[in-house]
C-alpha cells in the first residue's frame, strides 16, 4: 500500500471526500461513481449511481446508515461485462462482502475502483431518517472522537460489535481515524496507486500517519470488549435447543433476512420451492401427534439451515437483523455460531481474495481436533 493525505477545509470531511469523487469523475479515471445520496425528502441516502460530476454536489459519503447491502449492488453491475471503471463507496463490511461474492464467481472487481472509510458504526433507516440534519452531524462528530454517549448506544447492534472497522485490501481507503481536522489520511494500493496519485493530484509516501495504528487499535478493542460481553449473553440464552427455538420463536418466515443478505445468493432456494409448500393435512397431521403445532412451520430449519451455507462466509454486516419486522437477533446468532464457525476453520471472510472459503475447499483431513479420527 502507498500513502498521501487528502486536505479538508473548514473541518468538513464528508465535503473533502466529495470533491475527491469528483475528481475522479471529471478527470476520466472512472466513468461511475456508486455512492449515498440523499432522497429528495432528506429522510435518508440511497445508493445511487452518478455520471454526471454535478449530482455528486449532495452525495454523502461517509453518511452512517446502511439501507441495502452495496454488494448486492456490485453484483448486479458486475454480473457481465462493462466498458470503463466504476468507483464504489463502500463500507468495511460491504468490501469484505465484495471480496467474498468474488469467490463464488458473483461479483466482478475487475473494473470496479473500491473507496471504503473507516466505519465508526451505522444506524438503522428509521432511526437515521427520525434525526434532523444537525443531529447528524453531532452523531457523526461524537462518534468520531470515540464517544460512547447515546450516539453510540443507538448504533445497529452488529456495528456495536463489529471488530473490523477499517477497510483491507482496498484500492483507496480514506482514514478519518486519526485525521486531523485539517487533513485525512489515504491508504492507495499498488494496483491503482500511480494513477489515482494522478487524478487526485496527492504526493505518495511509503508510510501511513503517526498515530493511526493507535487510534484503530483504541476503537477495536472497545468493539471487541462488546462484543464478548453481548455475544456471551447471547450464547447463555441459546445454550439449547428449547431457549434457542425461544429466541427464534418470533420469526414469521417472511425470509427478509435472506433476501437481504449478499452472501445468499442462491438463485433457487430450497425453502422458496415446493419442498416446503407442505399439504394441510400434513399440519393436521402434525398437530394432532403434539397437541399443537406452531405456524408458521420450519422456521428453526431455516435459520440452521442458512447458518450451515453460509455461516463462514458471513461478514457480520448485520443487515438481515435490520430487516427483520419482530426484531429476531439474527444477527447475534450468525456473529455467534458463524463466528465460532470461521475460528474453527481459521478463516476471516473477505479479508483475502486469494484463500478460498471452507464451503469451496476439500481437505482429505480436516477438523481432527473436533472429530477425531478413530
Amino acid at each position: 500500500m502507498r500513502h498521501a493525505t487528502l486536505n479538508v477545509d473548514g473541518g468538513d470531511r464528508n465535503a473533502a471526500v466529495r470533491e475527491l469523487l469528483t475528481q475522479l469523475l471529471q478527470s476520466g479515471f472512472v466513468q461511475a461513481v456508486l455512492v449515498p445520496k440523499p432522497l429528495a425528502d432528506g429522510s435518508t441516502v440511497v445508493q445511487s449511481l452518478v455520471v454526471d460530476p454535478e449530482q455528486l454536489r449532495d452525495a454523502i459519503p461517509i453518511a452512517p446508515t446502511m439501507p441495502v447491502q452495496s454488494a448486492h449492488i456490485l453484483s448486479d453491475l458486475t454480473r457481465t461485462p462493462i466498458e470503463g471503471r466504476i468507483a464504489a463507496v463502500l463500507k468495511p463490511c460491504e468490501l469484505r462482502a465484495a471480496v467474498e461474492l468474488t469467490k463464488f464467481l458473483q461479483v466482478d472487481l475487475e473494473n470496479v475502483v473500491t473507496i471504503s472509510i473507516d466505519c465508526f458504526g451505522s444506524y438503522d433507516v428509521s432511526e437515521y431518517a427520525d434525526m434532523s440534519p444537525d443531529q447528524r452531524v453531532g452523531a457523526l462528530q461524537s462518534l468520531a472522537g470515540g464517544s460512547n454517549d447515546a450516539s453510540a448506544d443507538q448504533l445497529r447492534e452488529a456495528c456495536r460489535m463489529c471488530s473490523r472497522p477499517i477497510p483491507i485490501g482496498v484500492d483507496l481507503g480514506v482514514g478519518l481515524l486519526s485525521g486531523s481536522s485539517g487533513s485525512i489520511p489515504l491508504s492507495l494500493s499498488d494496483r491503482f496507486a500511480d494513477e489515482l496519485a494522478e487524478a487526485l493530484s496527492l504526493e505518495l509516501t511509503e508510510s501511513e500517519p503517526e498515530g493511526r495504528a493507535t487510534a484503530v487499535e483504541t476503537l477495536v478493542v472497545q468493539r471487541k470488549e462488546y462484543r464478548d460481553k453481548a455475544l456471551g449473553g447471547f450464547a447463555e440464552e441459546t445454550a439449547s435447543i428449547d431457549n434457542l427455538m425461544q429466541t427464534l420463536s418470533a420469526c414469521i418466515g417472511c425470509h427478509n433476512c435472506m433476501t437481504v443478505c449478499p452472501i445468499c445468493y442462491c438463485k433457487e432456494c430450497v425453502f422458496d420451492s415446493a419442498v416446503f409448500e407442505h399439504r394441510a393435512d400434513q399440519f393436521l397431521s402434525w398437530a394432532k401427534r403434539k397437541g399443537v403445532l406452531r405456524v408458521p412451520t420450519d422456521t428453526l430449519m431455516f435459520h440452521l439451515t442458512r447458518l450451515s451455507h453460509m455461516g463462514t462466509s458471513c461478514v457480520g454486516c448485520g443487515v438481515c437483523e435490520s430487516a427483520c419486522p419482530n426484531d429476531v437477533p439474527v444477527a447475534s446468532l450468525f456473529n455467534s455460531l458463524g463466528g465460532k464457525l470461521q475460528e474453527m476453520f481459521e478463516y476471516v471472510p473477505g479479508e483475502d481474495p486469494t484463500v478460498d472459503p471452507p464451503v469451496a475447499s476439500f481437505k482429505e483431513e480436516e477438523l481432527v481436533e473436533v472429530a477425531p479420527n478413530e
